[in-house]
């Protein structure tokens, strides 16, 4: 895709050239430059992205590090056998925006307790019986954390 985007720079179609690429390849021009990004990383950091080792996101966050910060994630990432949190990547990103980033921060970063993240998707065809068809999603959010508290206080 990086690629493609700069090979058509500067031709003027009335699009901009992420979005025709991104168009091209069924993704939005967001996605496209990040995938940009993503080509910046190191070889070792872009294999853990493509091996599910590293988040997408992550992986953007650390691209805009120099080679020997993004070096120094990996060495930590292989030496710890850690994960990198969205929060870790971006204190990463921002300390290495300020050139504040050292190996020592790196390790202290990485090092944090992550908090247990929480995720509940609850499919439409199993609630819709108990909710109206005008009901908006915030409604039947609220609707639930009510019900929920409810029972809490019940316990």
């Amino acid at each position: 895709m990086k690629y493609e985007a700069m090979k058509h720079q500067g031709k003027k179609s009335g699009k901009n050239t992420l979005d025709e690429v991104g168009e091209a390849a069924g993704e939005n021009a967001k996605k496209v430059q990040r995938y940009i990004w993503l080509s910046r990383l190191s070889e070792g950091l872009l294999a853990m992205v493509d091996g599910k080792k590293l988040g997408f996101s992550q992986g953007v966050d650390i691209s805009f590090l120099s080679e020997e910060a993004q070096l120094w994630v990996q060495a930590v990432i292989e030496e710890k056998g850690c994960n990198v949190s969205m929060v870790q990547s971006a204190k990463i990103k921002e300390y290495g925006k300020t050139g504040e980033l050292t190996l020592a921060m790196v390790h202290l970063i990485l090092a944090e307790e992550k908090p247990k993240e929480r995720k509940v998707t609850l499919k439409a065809d199993k609630i819709s019986e108990y909710f109206a068809e005008d009901c908006t999603n915030e409604e039947i959010e609220g609707i639930i954390i009510q019900l929920l508290d409810e029972w809490k206080k019940r316990q």
